[in-house]
């Protein structure tokens, strides 16, 4: 009975360890130049390689300051705890 129960709750457990760690953290530049770059290499999710860009804890971003639309990918700047301007988010 106790393996039934484990074997059902498992994948949800597995399931929800994932999806908050993909939403623990984002790419953020310092301009909209490397934030595309990223975007286009397709790998924001990784160590970001372009310069003026970092890794930042979701819960640290602010609103948006500004938008803009490229290709049809959405990119905002948006304000930063302990950033002295904003940074663009890569999606």
């Amino acid at each position: 009975m106790i393996f039934r129960l484990v074997l059902a709750i498992a994948p949800v457990v597995l399931w929800s360890n994932g999806v908050c760690a993909q939403a623990a953290d984002v790419t953020a530049c310092d301009t909209l130049l490397a934030a595309r770059r990223l975007d286009a290499a397709g790998s924001a999710q990784q160590s970001p390689s372009e310069p003026g860009c970092r890794r930042i804890a979701r819960r640290d971003i602010g609103t948006v300051e500004q938008r803009a639309m490229i290709g049809g990918a959405p990119y905002e700047c948006m304000t930063v705890a302990g950033a002295d301007r904003c940074l663009w988010i890569v999606p």
